[in-house]
């Protein structure tokens, strides 16, 4: 797979109606999507939470249980799902300028990195991903935390925050 340039929230992911999956991009090809995970992914989010799933033993997290467009804002670290809004450059403009301080996260789960992670629609298997297909973005390698918030970042316009937060120890 072929390295894509520093995103920030230029290409936006859209998914055939299920959640968005993010993993290290080296697991991808142990994705079964549709073939089999899809079913354990359904289960999973049937609890309606709009936080992170965990799936425990895969090193992969479901972000909600939501068809939502997804972007990155690698230099943040922050993954961003539409809820509503005007355009994308507001999208764009307020996650950027949001202050990330200032925000009541949940913690969710942590995942390994091994440098390259990918978000992908939870339906298609990791064999069948193509760059169409996914976002992938490069972060440190080590452990990352997956913070999550729904929030308004300004009028008409909210989004999903999923914040990547580097674990030291």
């Amino acid at each position: 797979m072929t390295q894509q340039p520093n995103i920030d929230g230029r290409r936006w992911l859209e998914t055939d109606g299920g959640p968005v999956l993010l993993s290290s991009v080296s697991l991808l090809s142990s994705w079964t999507g549709y073939n089999g995970d899809y079913d354990l992914v359904i289960e999973m989010t049937d609890a309606g939470r709009s936080e992170c799933y965990d799936l425990p033993g895969r090193n992969i997290a479901i972000l909600g249980d939501e068809p939502l467009s997804t972007t990155i804002i690698e230099s943040r670290s922050l993954i961003v799902q539409w809820i509503h809004g005007n355009s994308e450059e507001n999208m764009r403009k307020y996650a950027s300028e949001v202050d990330l301080d200032a925000i009541a996260w949940h913690e969710g789960p942590v995942l390994e990195c091994d440098g390259n992670f990918a978000l992908m629609d939870t339906a298609t298997p990791g064999d069948e991903a193509t760059e169409e297909h996914m976002l992938m973005f490069t972060l440190e390698v080590g452990r990352y935390r997956i913070d999550s918030a729904e929030i308004p970042l300004a009028p008409h316009c909210a989004a999903k925050l999923h914040r990547l937060v580097l674990l030291t120890s």
